[in-house]
């Protein structure tokens, strides 16, 4: 949802920088605007954001996630963000660039981090010291991220390849994705959330109108960062007839060890489809991993424990465009990676045990994946329009009748000028638990209300 409260620390982007270089210097070579005639744009946006977080009765603290609000967490709170994006498209090759730059109070990048350093190091008044840093320091940081840097080729109409880090997002799923396996998962809460690239080697072939296929090799996400010491294979072919649109995709993530602490990237094989029926839009999605992704709370050693055996998760849903512009799209998605009850009640078992204390690892809080949590969720999403004003409104919902949570993020977009330019938005994110006893990300998640305010300026 639009309150991610992150239990991990954001680490800095600045050594994608030095991993791209390379990268950088392949299509200054390829595409030339004054050597190859390429047209080359440029654009950008800027957002400032102020978030408002409105704590429950018992404050921040009162979760088994945040004791103590180790994770710093304000009444106020601020971002900013900047775009640059470059493409040139040639005849024959294309140029993608796009850096991204985030503002990140350093309380959300320390504090957490420091808490449980602490606890697990013996590091006595570390915490402190790191809290005491905040108030001689500038208690901002911008990290930086480089979210597509590619280079395409292509050598017939037919082909094109492409190197570099580069969108990888497919599937009809407005919340959900199952037929994604590149990926990591993104926030059903907010769709529309820029996702980082992934870093390949994409072929696709078009060898008829009615078909298309894509084969990569790509470097998996590992830690927080990419790894380089394993190479992932897979595939998406794509079929088309009227009105209708079907995938099979497959993922080969590596070899599988039963000593390994995570698979991010598990064997996979999926398929999608969409159908056409007088405006109406009939999908879903389906994916059968051979093991879960998401690992399992061990309560004997207060650690995870991978979940071995196939796992399958799927997707189901309908859109429909009125003629007055307004959309509707209601979706169920099956979560064969999310927890039964009694793993949900093990997590909550340790975290209320052992609280701050020295058992308690980064491993474990990384558990927490709102709107991953349980295994059945229903989404409906109502887009508004409303050209008088040129303005738009925005409400989804999400809800998991199995652990009883509700979340629940309305907003609004205002253009403020007639070129567009400049716009607003107002978002409310609301986490609501009407059934504390199943243990749900609502009533786990340190924030249960916020507002947030921004303004983008487009140019």
């Amino acid at each position: 949802m639009k309150v991610r409260i992150q239990i991990r620390p954001r680490v800095s982007r600045l050594r994608d920088v030095s991993i791209f270089t390379i990268l950088l210097f392949i299509p200054v070579g390829i595409i030339s605007p004054t050597a190859s005639g390429a047209q080359v744009n440029f654009s950008g946006e800027i957002k400032p954001e102020v978030i408002l977080n409105i704590p429950g009765s018992g404050g921040y603290d009162d979760t088994p996630l945040n004791p103590d609000n180790q994770l710093g967490i304000d009444d106020v709170m601020f971002r900013s963000e900047i775009n640059l994006k470059l493409d040139a498209q040639g005849e024959s090759s294309a140029l993608d660039l796009w850096f991204q730059v985030k503002q990140f109070p350093i309380a959300d990048l320390f504090i957490g981090s420091a808490a449980i350093a602490e606890a697990i190091g013996g590091l006595v008044g570390y915490k402190a010291a790191v809290a005491d840093l905040f108030f001689v320091a500038d208690p901002y940081i911008f990290t930086l991220d480089i979210m597509r840097a590619a280079a395409s080729w292509m050598p017939a109409d037919s082909v094109r390849i492409t190197l570099g880090r580069q969108s990888f997002l497919t599937g009809y799923g407005y919340g959900w994705n199952p037929v994604d396996l590149a990926n990591p998962p993104k926030d059903p809460t907010d769709p529309q959330a820029y996702l980082r690239g992934v870093d390949a080697l994409d072929i696709r072939l078009t060898p008829a109108a009615w078909m298309n296929t894509r084969l990569y090799g790509a470097l998996p996400s590992k830690e927080f960062a990419w790894g380089y010491d394993e190479i992932l294979a897979g595939g998406e072919i794509t079929f088309y007839a009227p009105m209708m649109e079907f995938k099979i995709a497959g993922l080969y993530g590596g070899a599988e060890s039963n000593d390994d602490a995570y698979d991010f990237y598990p064997h996979a094989g999926a398929t999608a489809f969409y159908i056409d029926v007088l405006g109406l839009g009939v999908y879903g999605e389906g994916v059968l991993r051979s093991r879960s992704r998401r690992n399992v709370p061990d309560t004997s050693d207060n650690t995870t424990d991978i979940k071995e055996g196939p796992v399958f998760s799927g997707l189901a849903g309908m859109e429909y465009y009125f003629s007055s512009g307004l959309v509707l799209a209601t979706e169920y998605f099956y979560n064969g990676e999310g927890w039964d009850r009694s793993e949900r009640e093990d997590y909550d078992t340790t975290l209320t045990a052992l609280g701050g204390s020295s058992g308690i690892t980064g491993e474990y809080y990384a558990l927490y994946t709102p709107t991953y949590f349980a295994q059945h969720y229903l989404l409906m999403n109502l887009l508004i329009p409303w050209y008088a004003i040129d303005s738009m409104f925005n409400l989804n919902v999400i809800w998991s009748p199995e652990s009883a949570a509700i979340i629940f993020t309305p907003n609004a977009m205002f253009n403020l000028n007639y070129e567009g330019t400049l716009t607003s938005e107002i978002w409310y994110s609301g986490m609501f638990s009407y059934d504390d006893a199943e243990k749900n990300e609502s009533w786990l998640a340190p924030v249960n209300h916020s507002l947030w305010f921004n303004l983008r300026y487009y140019f």
